[in-house]
């Protein structure tokens, strides 16, 4: 029966298909393939070499999810969901869909083991830890940073728009990847010296002022505004107080601390994207996302107080720190 808890049921364990028939789509490149209009499976089978029957059937699981538009003649056609799987849009979500179909998709399967056993899932599937796997595969590498550009591409945007960064005059990206975060500080303050602290083979080669080095055991001391975002929850309670105790012994008495993070609700039904992000750090990492009351107390163990809780559009929150 359509509708029925049954069906709701079916649907979601179902849901593994739906993960590999969009990630079939971007490996191939149908994405692309039907910007410029609607196609048949065979001439696209052709240009991308794929088996022709096959291919169909695909392109009719994604009409299936209106991902794709199935045209009466049969050419297959982008639907507005479609159009977000091609890159460079705006919103595009090209690189989080290779990612959750081609690296996160074999670790998942380590979860039953992990939540009987302990462990990390992706540790468990893979035997090495989640960012020595990345730098030992520039395919991974590659797969997964362009996961993190998707997404920090439309939350910079949001959190600059949440939080008045224009006051500052100095300001460190702490962890800060590529840097499109920073870049949007300095839209709002570009007056301000920014500065990209990461990992030296992170920051080489970036167009912004940078410096490499270890968050864990130096940061760029005396500035105005540091930004740690996305960091946090990617790690242990342990080491995530390392972290903000390093910041801390970097910042001035009037400096300030923004923390980037996702913050779980305390009912699951209240943010469930904030929820799912928890079960992706989850599947590949230590670390794990946190209510606001656990970021204010590892906050205060490492001697700096939750002063604001500023929330985005982006599902993100700004999370105001300073010295205690």
């Amino acid at each position: 029966m359509p509708g029925s808890a049954a069906d709701r049921l079916a649907r979601l364990a179902d849901g593994y298909l739906i993960t590999q028939l969009l990630h079939v789509a971007v490996a191939l490149g149908v994405p692309a393939a039907l910007a410029a209009g609607p196609r048949s499976a065979a001439d696209l089978a052709q240009e991308l070499g794929a088996v022709p029957g096959l291919l169909h059937r695909v392109l009719r699981g994604l009409a299936a999810e209106e991902v794709l538009d199935e045209l009466p003649d049969g050419r297959f056609g982008l639907s507005p969901v479609g159009e977000l799987l091609r890159p460079g849009v705006p919103d595009s979500l090209q690189g989080t869909v290779a990612a959750r179909g081609g690296l996160y998709y074999r670790p998942a399967a380590g979860l039953l083991a992990a939540v009987r056993d302990g462990g990390t899932p992706f540790e468990l599937a893979e035997g090495q830890p989640f960012f020595d796997a990345l730098a030992a595969e520039p395919t991974r590498l590659a797969a997964f940073r362009a996961s993190m550009a998707d997404r920090s591409a439309r939350e910079a945007g949001a959190v600059v728009a949440a939080y008045d960064v224009s006051g500052f005059a100095s300001v460190v990206d702490v962890g800060g990847g590529p840097g499109l975060l920073l870049r949007a500080v300095r839209e709002r303050a570009p007056s301000a010296d920014v500065l990209l602290f990461d990992r030296p083979e992170v920051v080489a080669g970036s167009d912004l002022p940078a410096v490499g080095g270890d968050f864990f055991e130096q940061v760029p001391a005396g500035s105005d505004a540091y930004l740690l975002s996305r960091v946090l929850h990617d790690w242990d309670d342990d080491a995530a107080r390392r972290v903000l105790t390093v910041c801390r012994t970097a910042m001035r008495p009037d400096s300030v601390l923004l923390v980037v993070e996702a913050v779980l609700p305390e009912r699951a039904a209240d943010d469930p994207a904030a929820v799912r992000m928890d079960l992706h750090v989850l599947v590949l990492l230590p670390g794990r996302e946190r209510t606001a009351a656990e970021y204010a107390a590892l906050c205060e163990a490492a001697g700096l107080r939750l002063t604001r809780d500023v929330p985005t559009d982006a599902g993100v929150h700004v999370l105001e720190v300073r010295p205690a």
